[in-house]
C-alpha cells in the first residue's frame, strides 16, 4: 500500500479496515480493490466493516474497481473470488451496472466472462429464487 493509509494486515484487522472506510472516497480509491478483496469472505470478521462499506458505493465509483479486481483475479485463476465478485456485488445491481463494469474490462479474457451463463443475470435470479424457496 502507498502513502500514510492503514494496511488491513489479516482478517481480524477490523480496526484498519474501519479506518480505511472512514477516509472515504476518493481518499481510499487506491485500496478499493483490497476493500472488495476482503468482502468476498463472509465468514471472516474485517468482511463485517468492508462489506457494507463497498455495497454503498456509487456504480460510477465501483465499476472501475470492480473490472480491475476481476481482472486480476482471473489472471492468477483465482476464479472463487471472480464468482464472489458477480455473485456478491455485479449481478446484484442489474445490467446496467453490468454494462458498466464490462466498460472498465481490459483484457478479452476478462470480457468473455460476461457472456458466460454461469454468470448471467438469468442463473443469477434463478439461485435468489431458490434461495428463497428454502
Amino acid at each position: 500500500m502507498t502513502g500514510s493509509l492503514p494496511e488491513i494486515e489479516d482478517k481480524f484487522d477490523i480496526e484498519n479496515a474501519e479506518k480505511l472506510i472512514e477516509i472515504g472516497y476518493p481518499a481510499n480509491k487506491e485500496v478499493l480493490v483490497e476493500l472488495i478483496s476482503w468482502s468476498c469472505f463472509p465468514n471472516d470478521p474485517v468482511c463485517f466493516a468492508t462489506f457494507p462499506y463497498i455495497e454503498s458505493l456509487a456504480d460510477e465509483i465501483l465499476a472501475p474497481s470492480l473490472a480491475e479486481f476481476l481482472e486480476f483475479h482471473l489472471s492468477c485463476e483465482q476464479n472463487e473470488m471472480v464468482d464472489h465478485a458477480f455473485w456478491l456485488f455485479i449481478n446484484k445491481r442489474g445490467e446496467k451496472f453490468r454494462n458498466l463494469v464490462f466498460s472498465f474490462i481490459k483484457s478479452d479474457e476478462s470480457r468473455v466472462l460476461f457472456t458466460l451463463n454461469e454468470y448471467s443475470l438469468d442463473e443469477y435470479h434463478k439461485k435468489i429464487i431458490k434461495k428463497n424457496q428454502k
